[in-house]
C-alpha cells in the first residue's frame, strides 16, 4: 500500500507532507513527554520488526494479489497511543524510501494513510469496542482490520484527486484487497499482543505503569527478527500487492513524470548481482538501519 512518486502531483504531495509534518511533530512531543524511557528499546525493535514484516508479501488465497503486515494498530495498542503508530511508521517509511518502496515526494501521503489514519482508527476502534465489553482479542482484531480498510479507502480518494484512479473502481478494488489483508493483520495483531502479554504482561502499557526495562525482551526479539530478515527472501510471495494490482487494472493514462529527490540505494530490497544473498543482506541492512536510526532519535528525545 506504498504509493510511488509518480502517482500524485507534486503540489498535492506537498499538502500531504504539511499535514503529515504536523502529526509527526506531535508524535515527537508524545515520545518526549509520555513514552517511558524503559519502553524505548521495545519501540526500536518493533519498528525494525515492522520493516522486516513489510518485506514479506503473503499471498491472499484465491486471488492474484498479496499483502504484508503494517502494524499501526498493534503499535498503538502496545504503547496505548496512536501517536506511537505515527512515529513508528514515519521511521519505517523513511528507511523504506532508500529501497524505493514508496516515494519520497509522496511519503507524507503514505504516513497519513498507514500511520495516522491506520493508527488512530485502529486504536480508537479497539478502545471503543473494549468499552462496549467486547472481548479484548475480538476488539483488537476489529481495530486491526479497520486500520487496513480505512487507509485503503483514503488512498483511493487521494489517487482519484490526483487523477490517477477512477474513484469507484479504486475504492472497490482497494477495499476488497485490503479488507482481505485486514483479516491477516487482525490475526497477527492478536497473536503478537497475546504473546507479549503472556511472556511479559508487565510491559504492556495498558496493564502497567511501564516501570520495568524492556531491554531483555528487545534483545531476544532482535535475534528472532534478524533470523526472519534472512528468511524473508525465501518466504515472500512474488504476487503484487493490492495497490500494484489495482494500478495495473485501472490506470490507462501515462502518469506524470515525478522523480524522487532520493535515488534508491538498494532498489527492490536487493544488492544487484548477488542473487538471494543480496536480498538477504539488503533486508538485514534495513533492519539494522532502523535500530541505528532509532538510537539516534532516542538520544535526541532524551535531550529534549
Amino acid at each position: 500500500m506504498h504509493i510511488p512518486d509518480a502517482y500524485i502531483p507534486l503540489g498535492q504531495a506537498a499538502v500531504y507532507w504539511v499535514i503529515a509534518a504536523i502529526f509527526i511533530a506531535r508524535s515527537i512531543k508524545w515520545a518526549r513527554s509520555d513514552m517511558d524511557e524503559n519502553m524505548i528499546p521495545l519501540f526500536g525493535v518493533i519498528a525494525a520488526g515492522m520493516f522486516v514484516l513489510q518485506t514479506i508479501n503473503i499471498p491472499i488465497p484465491m486471488s492474484p494479489v498479496s499483502w504484508h503486515m503494517v502494524g499501526a494498530a498493534l503499535t498503538a495498542i502496545i504503547f496505548a497511543s496512536p501517536w506511537a503508530a505515527v512515529l513508528l511508521m514515519t521511521l519505517v517509511l523513511a528507511v523504506q524510501s532508500l529501497y524505493g518502496d514508496g516515494g519520497m515526494t509522496v511519503m507524507g501521503a503514505n504516513i497519513i494513510n498507514m500511520g495516522i489514519i491506520g493508527g488512530f482508527s485502529g486504536y480508537y476502534s479497539y478502545i471503543a469496542l473494549s468499552k462496549l465489553s467486547v472481548k479484548r482479542p475480538h476488539a483488537m482484531f476489529a481495530g486491526a482490520w479497520i486500520s487496513m480498510i480505512l487507509p485503503a479507502i483514503a488512498l483511493s480518494f487521494e489517487l482519484w484527486f490526483a487523477g490517477t484512479f477512477p474513484l469507484k473502481q479504486g475504492v472497490f478494488l482497494m477495499g476488497m484487497f485490503q479488507g482481505a489483508a485486514g483479516i491477516g493483520e487482525g490475526v497477527i495483531t492478536v497473536i503478537v499482543f497475546g504473546a507479549i502479554s503472556k511472556v511479559r504482561p508487565d510491559i504492556i502499557a495498558e496493564d502497567a505503569h511501564m516501570k520495568v526495562s524492556t531491554a531483555k525482551v528487545a534483545g531476544f526479539s532482535i535475534i528472532a527478527i534478524a533470523g526472519l530478515a534472512m528468511a524473508a527472501p525465501f518466504i515472500a510471495s512474488s504476487n503484487p500487492d493490492g495497490l500494484q494490482h489495482t494500478a495495473s487494472t485501472v490506470i490507462t493514462n501515462e502518469l506524470n513524470s515525478v522523480v524522487s529527490p532520493i535515488t534508491p540505494l538498494l532498489p527492490g530490497y536487493e544488492i544487484p548481482g548477488m542473487g538471494t544473498s543480496g536480498k538477504m543482506a539488503a533486508i538485514v541492512i534495513g533492519f539494522a538501519a532502523i535500530l541505528i536510526a532509532w538510537l539516534g532519535v532516542a538520544k535526541l528525545l532524551k535531550r529534549g
